[in-house]
């Protein structure tokens, strides 16, 4: 109990995004100043780069029949005429063994960004029956958020009478709610429309620091999100700080696991250096895909989201080449001109990055300072 009155009386993240600084500086010679196209879709939700069905467990109970019912989902490729590219279930281990406030809150919000994030085109919650977040835990808090009940569907292994009752009643109603999706269509759109995760495993050069500088910049100047956790190093990188903010000290914007209700550069008050909850938390906020630099090996990927992951130079020869997408140069220019190339092509699914082609993949929700698991 020594710090907890001082963790209680931080200031909550107040949702406004932090003010990115503009460059004044002319082009450089050879360099286009000009943001790319992306050729997306676009569901009433806002933009997505892909169309997918998600089971979401609401605790670990139900996490395997989560898997098992997409595994059956995808064998049948139920949804594939109707533009569904696969379906994901995002087993967790949380939902029944815990206790405090905060972790019932962050799993209520995480679990809400999660059935309305953009690439979600249909999301069906699947309780156990017996956990601490049941399913019409779930619906009064969708209520409270104002989101629409009839967006989801619901399932029970308890009340439906078991596992195979359970998973035949998810698949009845997806194959329901996908017919009357509509077509599935890509339109012209920009870095604008992506909201993007921003994540580094150690401290980065300056560089490379540059180069996600000039990233985060054109993303947000185009009207986009960029997203980073409160605990990752490049926030401590003073080149990519006054580069993105000046002499604005960062600070977090928005909860683990909350999407943003404005767009720009977010900080996620993750409380976790944890690679893995830290990229869940940002999925839980909206995060197409994710861009990350990586040292020593390759990181989890997430199982809905891309993940990127590039290395400076000096990690070749240690890091497996075919484990990562790409090895930077040390030119901030190239650099910067490769990673935005590679960020279009995975928005458009023109490449897959190595850790989600390998299935080396993970989710798992962080605890926080205060959650207690029992």
């Amino acid at each position: 109990t020594s710090r907890l009155a001082e963790l209680n009386a931080r200031p909550a993240p107040d949702g406004a995004p932090l003010v990115v600084g503009r460059v004044s500086d002319p082009p450089k010679p050879g360099r286009s100043e000009t943001c790319p196209t992306l050729q997306l879709f676009r569901p009433d939700t806002g933009c997505a780069t892909e169309r997918v069905g998600l089971v979401m467990p609401t605790s670990l109970c139900a996490a395997q029949i989560a898997r098992l019912a997409a595994e059956r989902l995808n064998a049948k490729q139920l949804g594939a005429a109707h533009g569904i590219s696969r379906f994901v279930a995002l087993t967790h281990t949380e939902g029944c063994g815990f206790s405090g406030d905060s972790m019932y809150q962050l799993l209520h919000r995480t679990y809400r960004g999660y059935i309305t994030h953009p690439n979600v085109a249909a999301a069906l919650l699947l309780e156990h029956g017996c956990e601490k977040v049941p399913n019409d835990v779930m619906r009064r808090q969708l209520e409270l958020a104002g989101v629409p009940l009839s967006r989801f569907g619901w399932a029970s292994v308890q009340l439906d009478g078991g596992i195979e009752k359970a998973i035949g009643n998810i698949e009845a109603w997806f194959a329901e709610k996908l017919a009357t999706l509509p077509p599935a269509a890509t339109v012209p759109t920009d870095l604008g429309a992506l909201a993007l995760g921003l994540m580094t495993a150690a401290p980065v050069s300056a560089a490379t620091a540059g180069a996600l500088a000039s990233i985060t910049r054109a993303v947000v100047a185009a009207g986009g999100t960029v997203l980073l956790p409160e605990s990752d190093p490049l926030l401590a990188n003073d080149s990519f700080r006054s580069a993105v903010l000046g002499t604005t000290p960062p600070r977090a914007t928005i909860r683990y696991g909350q999407p943003p209700a404005r767009p720009g550069l977010h900080v996620v008050a993750s409380e976790t250096d944890h690679w893995v909850e830290n990229l869940t938390g940002l999925g839980g906020c909206g995060a197409h895909l994710a861009l990350t630099v990586v040292v020593g090996h390759a990181q989890q990927g997430h199982p809905l989201l891309p993940v990127i992951q590039v290395a400076e130079l000096n990690q070749r020869g240690v890091v497996p080449a075919d484990d990562i997408d790409l090895f930077l140069t040390g030119d901030a220019d190239a650099d910067e001109a490769a990673l935005m190339r590679m960020l279009v092509a995975v928005a458009q699914h023109e490449f897959t990055p190595a850790a989600n082609a390998q299935g080396f993949v993970d989710f798992q929700l962080t605890r926080g300072l205060l959650g207690v698991t029992t």
